[in-house]
């Protein structure tokens, strides 16, 4: 990939507006809002969402937020489980920081109006999902994502200091002498903007979208990711791609997740013949990890040449599955299905990377200038494999440590922040223009990826969508909109499938049938950056010199 133009944009807009604020931050999830309200304490703040705020990764997140409340827990119990569902890989500093401020942070979120169902006046109710060893799930029903995101939202919206751009599209980050200084991106006009900015957060999300089925917004492509690693930083963890063993897909082919605390409150899997069959599989049976489940699925599909197999809950009292799955139960019944009185059919599909750039822990990147929270980082904190309900809890202390370095940078560099927003940003480099992305690029981009990157994965199928990706055009015309995201789509997809290639084993959400098992010889993280080869690192949490091929 070291023959990638710099910019997505064959050519410059005709025309562009300069606008500057002292923090900018890409996105309008959990993490950005939470970044955002942080650095708003003392600095003015644009947000830039890629449609409106109610629509992000976050808000769809029904299980709820880990956090080590019962007294017969704690959070050293909570890295651990974290710890054996990242396969290996998880960074333990991050951990320890995820699962030591998650108690305090529900309680605050609780007296910021999140309504988190209570045991009694002073208790949550506490819910179990897989991978976790005690009842430490903190939720609203099945919709504790919009509950967290909509509290969130009111406070942006009536924060004198945050400026909220909804609608707009970020193509491009900035820099200047190798300090990042804002993004270029396009408003819902089609007018072009330069934002620059003291400090820029990315908290664009995931990329679950690039698989078509999935439990993510169709905006989850991993545009920021492909912005990021254009730019010069270092991305990590690619190959690592969490598949929900659980999405209902929807008459007109859509993913609708069916929460893995369906399972924790005693769903089981059948198989289309009515076997229960992830006994068998592993001990932990329904509420092993993801991972797990999600080949016990496949293998369950395969045996029976279907491709799905049922979640059944009708079992449970119907009280108890109306009380605690209350979106599920009526988006299901629009759809003509009762999960009270029918099996729910379901199928793995894409939801979550593991990957994403590489951050330390208080959200700065390799690049100055530049911090990450949320799904577009990596941190290490989840390591191979994210442990149930940690992704809000991570778009919360990790957005909230991005913001917090992104004002400290954006203070600290005052002193010549004037002369960054007088400057107009140099002239780019301008490579030959590519051909327009095909009309139907999502589904062929989701073909290439279902087929040689899903969850059973192998060489030569690698090789095969390595090389078909490698066709995509580099660039995209400033007034075509669509082929801008074709561009960054394409290259976040060969991001994967590239570190997917390099690494010769089995782990976590990785797995490959040429070579099934884990290996000592691959317990690192990869490590990719433009015009670099790629490296392999003990450790992500802490920047440190990295010994690349080429060097």
């Amino acid at each position: 990939m070291n023959n990638l133009p710099r910019y997505a944009l064959a050519a410059l807009p005709s025309v562009l507006l300069n606008r500057h604020t002292d923090v900018l931050v890409i996105g309008g999830g959990a993490a950005g809002l939470t970044a955002a309200l942080t650095a708003a304490a003392h600095a003015d703040v644009f947000v830039l969402a890629r449609g409106p705020l109610c629509e992000s990764n976050s808000a769809l997140a029904q299980g709820g937020i880990a956090a080590a409340l019962d007294a017969a827990d704690s959070p050293h119990a909570h890295v651990a489980d974290t710890l054996v569902a990242g396969a290996g890989l998880t960074d333990e500093d991050a951990a320890t920081v995820l699962a030591n401020e998650a108690p305090a942070l529900m309680c605050e979120l609780a007296t910021r109006g999140v309504p988190f169902e209570r045991a009694d006046a002073l208790h949550f109710a506490l819910g179990l999902e897989g991978g976790h060893s005690a009842r430490r799930i903190v939720h609203v029903g099945d919709a504790t994502g919009w509950a967290v995101t909509a509290a969130l939202i009111a406070e942006a919206r009536a924060h004198p200091r945050i400026h909220l751009l909804e609608g707009w599209q970020a193509v491009d980050l900035l820099d200047r002498q190798g300090q990042i200084i804002g993004a270029l991106a396009r408003d819902p006009q089609g007018q072009w903007h330069r934002l620059l900015a003291g400090a820029t957060v990315l908290a664009s999300g995931g990329a679950g979208a690039l698989y078509g089925l999935t439990s993510n917004q169709p905006a989850a492509l991993g545009e920021g990711i492909a912005m990021a690693y254009r730019a010069g930083a270092e991305i990590a963890d690619m190959e690592f791609v969490q598949f929900h063993p659980t999405v209902y897909r929807t008459p007109t082919g859509e993913g609708f997740l069916i929460t893995e605390a369906a399972r924790g409150e005693g769903g089981i899997l059948c198989a289309t013949t009515g076997e229960r069959f992830m006994p068998a599989y592993d001990p932990r049976a329904e509420l092993a990890p993801r991972d797990i489940v999600t080949r016990g699925i496949y293998a369950a599909m395969q045996r029976t040449g279907s491709d799905h197999v049922l979640l059944d809950l009708t079992h449970l009292p119907s009280a108890r599955i109306e009380q605690h799955f209350p979106t599920i139960c009526a988006r299901l019944r629009e759809y003509g299905l009762d999960p009270v009185r029918q099996s729910i059919p379901v199928a793995p599909a894409a939801h979550y990377l593991m990957g994403g750039v590489r951050t330390d822990l208080t959200g700065a990147t390799s690049l100055p200038g530049l911090f990450a929270a949320g799904e577009v980082a990596c941190t290490g904190v989840h390591g191979a494999n994210r442990l149930a309900s940690n992704s809000l809890l991570e778009c919360i202390v990790f957005g909230r440590r991005a913001g917090q370095a992104a004002l400290q940078w954006a203070d600290t560099e005052g002193s010549r922040r004037e002369s960054v927003h007088l400057e107009l940003v140099p002239e780019r480099n301008i490579a030959p223009a590519s051909s327009p992305a095909p009309i139907a690029w999502r589904d062929g981009l989701a073909a290439i990826m279902q087929s040689y990157a899903g969850p059973l994965r192998d060489g030569a199928g690698l090789g095969e969508g390595y090389v078909q990706l490698t066709r995509w055009p580099a660039q995209a015309a400033a007034d075509d909109p669509d082929a801008i995201t074709a561009v960054n789509a394409a290259i976040t997809a060969r991001l994967i499938i590239q570190a997917a290639s390099l690494r010769q084993e089995s782990r976590g959400g990785h797995f490959r049938r040429d070579f099934p098992q884990a290996s000592e010889t691959w317990r690192g993280h990869s490590v990719q950056q433009r015009s670099r080869e790629p490296a392999t690192l003990a450790s992500l949490a802490r920047f440190e010199p990295i010994a690349h091929a080429a060097d």
